[in-house]
């Protein structure tokens, strides 16, 4: 019986890990650096893995939020796009559930959602001041204008080293 219930429990440990594989590693952080020059700029601890960059839409001059969370997939981090909120319908936005890689279009208390499961292989960020780039955690505001107007780079890593310049609060 006791061989049993350890075969069991052994195979529900393999289940778990295989299912944990292409989910949140919970505990990764995020390296900023810019684009041309990979120049670190900062790094930011990410306690739930999720975050959010939100910016003020070029032509519709609305508020957009796009949600990400960072995975681990056969070790190495990446980042999947799971939503975009927006208030309306604009060159440049989305307008079906047949954009790629999204699931589920829906409009809820006048703002759009479009649900995503998108592989995002390089995260470049153009900031402008005009646009409030701003990135979100569950513990932080990045202002990603406070380096003006360049391009961002933002990738997963899995913890900010000692040394390294990090947000820790709200600033």
């Amino acid at each position: 019986m006791k061989k049993a219930l350890l075969n069991k429990i052994s195979l529900l440990g393999v289940g778990v890990a295989s299912f944990a594989t292409s989910f949140p590693s919970f505990g990764t952080a995020l390296s900023i650096s810019q684009t041309r020059s990979e120049k670190f700029l900062e790094c930011i601890e990410l306690r739930d893995d999720s975050f959010d960059l939100t910016f003020i839409h070029s032509v519709s001059l609305t508020p957009v939020i796009d949600k990400y969370v960072v995975i681990s997939k056969g070790g190495q981090l990446s980042i999947l796009q799971t939503a975009e909120h927006f208030l309306a319908h604009g060159q440049g936005l989305p307008s079906l559930v047949n954009e790629p890689d999204a699931y589920s279009f829906e409009s809820k208390n006048g703002e759009f959602i479009l649900k995503l499961n998108r592989a995002i292989h390089d995260l470049i960020v153009r900031t402008d001041s005009r646009f409030q780039n701003r990135l979100h955690t569950a513990d932080v505001m990045v202002n990603l204008n406070q380096w003006s107007d360049i391009g961002l780079h933002i990738v997963p890593i899995k913890s900010c080293e000692s040394g390294m310049k990090t947000v820790i609060e709200n600033e």
